[in-house]
């Protein structure tokens, strides 16, 4: 058995059969998949069930919720494969997902091999790569060009390697010593709880540009809820990942990407706190980090949240608009007319407005300017 694909279930009847055909639609073949069912109250266990007795490779595990963490130490104990990849039961692979990453595996003795991933959102697909260069590392090199950015790379908040589990693969012995310790109640961030202590012991990696795993965005998964307890969340992180980097030969590499790795954690619970508000603060939540939104209304909300913008670099404004954008006052600031719908590429239209019947005239005339209802973001201030 040459691979374990260990899959967390919690609630996604809508997206499980889509994932686990993915799976089982591979080209390589010798791979067992392991379905660890964390409690689930909807149909998802039944789907599981179905699916294991369709396909021997298929290994459920049905048990009490504790969490993603618990749910793929379930499964990483009973896995029989070499290597070890993840998969989220509400993304999907590309039928060469196994194939390639196992092939440059052996091919060049690799610990882990990175990849990057094609984003889903809204409707959209979007390419997106490790910020660190494509190439093959040994240790020498992990030490100059991969550790020192490899948690922090810049910008307003960048990883040079991606936290994800879900698209790397790995070695079962290398992971089990990064992943049985790990603090179970973490709900948000243990991806890179595992993946930087896994990147500081291993000997040599692979990175490359594939983007063959298909995460998807939604509001219903894990990832878009913020829990009533995320800054308890958020120090329990700091406090393993500083022992982790304490007990490695580069914690004076590392600690410093921990403190601004930590401040994005502390920021992504309340936005607002952080940002100079003026009194309206633009909705974070509602638009995905690094999205490419028109920007419209150039009154009061429309100002700060082009300040808080300009003063965060979390997202690109394609445009500033505002149907007043003749007046001498906004021409100077670059507020241009709603033309710029027609002309400029864009994911959201950013509704500047402070009340719900200005919101609702202004979607009124950007629908009837053929502009998709399910790109235009409103949140009353």
């Amino acid at each position: 058995m040459k691979v374990s694909v260990i899959i967390p279930v919690f609630n996604v009847e809508k997206y499980l059969e889509g994932c686990l055909n993915s799976i089982l639609g591979q080209s390589y073949t010798d791979f067992e998949v392991i379905v660890v069912d964390d409690g689930s109250t909807d149909n998802s266990g039944e789907i599981c069930d179905r699916f294991a007795r369709k396909d021997r490779r298929i290994r459920v595990v049905h048990k009490n919720n504790e969490g993603v963490v618990g749910a793929r130490q379930s499964g990483l104990k009973i896995a029989d494969g070499d290597y070890i990849a993840f998969v989220d039961a509400d993304d999907w692979i590309g039928s060469e997902f196994l194939a390639c990453r196992i092939r440059v595996m052996e091919q060049e003795a690799a610990d882990m091999i990175i990849t990057g991933c094609t984003i889903e959102y809204a409707g959209k697909s979007e390419a997106a790569t490790n910020r660190i260069a494509s190439g093959i590392y040994e240790k020498r090199n992990m030490i100059h060009h991969v550790y020192p950015r490899m948690l922090c790379y810049g910008g307003f908040y960048e990883f040079g390697i991606m936290p994800y589990l879900w698209n790397k693969l790995y070695k079962k012995q290398l992971l089990i010593s990064c992943h049985s310790d790990v603090d179970p109640d973490i709900y948000d961030g243990e991806d890179a709880a595992i993946v930087y202590p896994y990147l500081l012991k291993a000997g040599k990696i692979v990175i490359t540009d594939a983007a063959d795993y298909h995460y998807r965005i939604h509001s219903e998964s894990a990832t878009a809820q913020k829990k009533t307890d995320y800054y308890q969340n958020v120090s329990k992180l700091y406090l393993y990942l500083t022992k982790q980097f304490q007990q490695s030969d580069y914690c004076q590499l590392m600690m410093p990407q921990l403190d601004h790795y930590m401040r994005m954690m502390i920021w992504q619970g309340n936005p607002g706190s952080f940002i100079e508000s003026l009194g309206v603060i633009f909705p974070f939540q509602e638009v995905p980090k690094g999205a490419r939104i028109i920007l419209y209304g150039a009154g009061y909300a429309g100002r700060a949240f082009h300040h808080q913008i300009c003063l965060s670099g979390y997202c690109d404004i394609a445009a500033w608009v505002d149907q007043a954008y003749e007046q001498t006052e906004l021409n100077k600031m670059g507020v241009v007319g709603l033309e710029a719908l027609q002309t400029e590429t864009y994911d959201y239209v950013v509704l500047a407005v402070r009340t719900s019947d200005l919101a609702e005239n202004i979607t009124t005339r950007l629908l009837s300017c053929g502009v998709d209802e399910g790109k235009i973001i409103f949140c009353a201030q």
